[in-house]
């Protein structure tokens, strides 16, 4: 299993997001080198987000940080993109690198397989364990689909529920934000809503449901 992301100042009073402990579940790491797939390189989400969260200008994690913040990345600097990341916990399920080479050359097209998938759930607990979130943006419905069944107290359809309460974290679901269509001022008010909602009593089972106004 890969190592999180937990950004310094991650909790804490004086951090961008408020002192919540916002931590955003991402889908998979993926490589296009064949003997690499199936893999966990040690520290390789904590240089991800560094070289393309923080460093770089990468379409995923600029929207991320859109959605929480409500600004868009050409309206922050270069400091307040890294005093973002350094107040977020970030950890991808799938537990070992996706192929990320094209079909045409055997690979996966950066597709995690359904193996992959069912190997992250008690990764992904162990991991919440450490990191101790109020609160998880979830990317991607697929993902959610995936996450949900495993959740504590969890009943009905995944893509039903927008936000849920697992007795320890309040979760919501979004689209994945490299989705072509993805329109992050769309997100604004769930990931508004999740922080509030992280700042309530937990209640194990507590749930939202989708409406046709939602993603």
């Amino acid at each position: 299993m890969f190592e999180p992301w937990i950004g310094e100042n991650y909790g804490k009073a004086g951090d961008a997001i408020g002192g919540r402990r916002l931590m955003i579940l991402g889908e998979s790491h993926y490589t296009e080198t064949e003997q690499d797939v199936g893999t966990s390189p040690a520290g390789f989400t904590s240089r991800t987000v560094r070289s393309l969260g923080i460093e770089g200008r990468h379409l995923f994690f600029a929207r991320l940080q859109e959605i929480v913040t409500e600004r868009k990345p050409e309206d922050q600097t270069a400091a307040e993109k890294s005093a973002f990341w350094k107040s977020v916990a970030f950890y991808n399920y799938v537990p070992v690198l996706a192929d990320g080479r094209p079909v045409a050359e055997g690979g996966a097209a950066r597709r995690p397989t359904q193996e992959m998938f069912r190997a992250g759930a008690e990764p992904f607990h162990i991991t919440k364990r450490c990191v101790q979130p109020h609160a998880i943006i979830v990317c991607g419905i697929e993902l959610w689909n995936w996450l949900a069944p495993n959740l504590e107290g969890y009943q009905g359809p995944a893509r039903d529920i927008i936000f849920y309460d697992d007795g320890e974290v309040m979760y919501a679901r979004t689209h994945h934000p490299s989705w072509r269509f993805f329109k992050p001022s769309k997100w604004y008010p769930r990931t508004r809503k999740l922080l509030e909602l992280s700042g309530e009593p937990r209640e194990l089972g507590r749930k939202v449901l989708w409406t046709p106004q939602d993603g």
